[in-house]
């Protein structure tokens, strides 16, 4: 794994050095099956018409979301009802189709009545840290991905900050890995917050890399400059390219980063030729990264080597059978590349 993480460090560094200086990067192998993951919200998809059939001719992956959690006892707690009939809708739209999925797992919240938000992460680890040791959360998992059936199980756990709780965090990944067969692991991450040890980044299969809920000195959320230039930090720490999804957002937030969140879908027919976005009821300006920021943002991940693109969230978005849909822009990239 040393020889992976000293390989990934050199292909990071001549593609920040190649962009640097503007020099073509198509020479980088592109993987031999490129990932189209989506997160859908278990709340979303309660009605079998919020799913559209013809999208899984282009998604590769799903992320069931908001449907499971664990406790710091090391219990799975499901919210039964609502991951069932997610679960029944999606799965009857993919049909026959060879498409994983996992389920995501929210750990539990901290307790602390400080109002510093660094308090209140490491209050949050201590909690996880409690079920990463409890030695039941490893079979609670997996007795719940072999109950439904998932393909694997994932992780959201976005803010371990002290090496205290990235240490917790790590050995439980390696720690379930070794038990989880033929399922899984992936994880969640972002640009400024990696800190997986050597072993963890072999146990684990997939990272999401969560670039948005960033705007530029603009106001532009998520751009594809912002993009390139972030994402290159996974080879630095040692992260196998084909091992990252790109985040792609299906939504926006405002120039001022206010707790605004809007998806693509509800806003399309009034977004300029910029990408620009004004809401009245508001008076707040978005920036949305339509469909040729997202094709634009595909082809990178294609011509640079990653592994795929992920989603956040698939019903933020058009029917792909529409012009105008951001997840159709993703097939045409994929299919005009492969």
């Amino acid at each position: 794994m040393l020889f992976e993480r000293i390989i990934a460090f050199f292909t990071a560094l001549i593609s920040l050095v190649t962009g640097f200086f503007g020099v073509s990067e198509n020479y980088i192998e592109k993987v031999e099956s490129f990932r189209v993951t989506t997160y859908i919200r278990g709340d979303y998809v309660q009605n079998s018409d919020s799913l559209y059939p013809e999208d899984f001719d282009i998604i590769t992956d799903v992320i069931l979301f908001e449907c499971a959690s664990f406790d710091s006892e090391g219990n799975v707690n499901l919210r039964k009802e609502t991951l069932e009939t997610a679960l029944s809708n999606i799965r009857n739209a993919i049909g026959e189709r060879d498409i994983n999925i996992t389920l995501n797992l929210l750990g539990p919240s901290g307790h602390t009545d400080s109002d510093v938000w660094e308090d209140q992460m490491e209050a949050q680890s201590e909690e996880h840290n409690k079920a990463f040791t409890s030695g039941v959360l490893e079979d609670n998992i997996i007795t719940v991905l072999d109950k439904y059936n998932f393909d694997g199980v994932h992780f959201d756990y976005e803010y371990p900050l002290s090496l205290k709780a990235w240490h917790y965090y790590n050995n439980f990944l390696v720690s379930l890995d070794k038990q989880l067969g033929d399922y899984t692991l992936g994880v969640a991450s972002n640009d400024w917050n990696i800190k997986f040890s050597t072993k963890a980044i072999a146990a684990i299969d997939v990272f999401e890399f969560m670039l948005y809920d960033m705007n530029d000195e603009n106001g532009r959320h998520s751009t594809y400059e912002d993009m390139a230039e972030l994402v290159r930090k996974v080879g630095f720490y040692g992260i196998p390219l084909e091992k990252v999804n790109i985040g792609l957002p299906f939504y926006s937030r405002p120039t001022d980063m206010s707790a605004y969140w809007y998806g693509y879908n509800g806003c399309y027919g009034q977004i300029d030729e910029n990408g620009w976005y004004h809401c009245n009821d508001t008076g707040k300006d978005f920036w949305f990264n339509t469909p040729d920021v997202i094709a634009q943002k595909t082809e990178f991940a294609i011509k640079n080597g990653y592994g795929g693109v992920m989603i956040w969230h698939y019903n933020c978005d058009l029917p792909s059978t529409h012009e105008d849909s951001l997840l159709r822009a993703i097939g045409e990239t994929v299919e005009a590349n492969y």
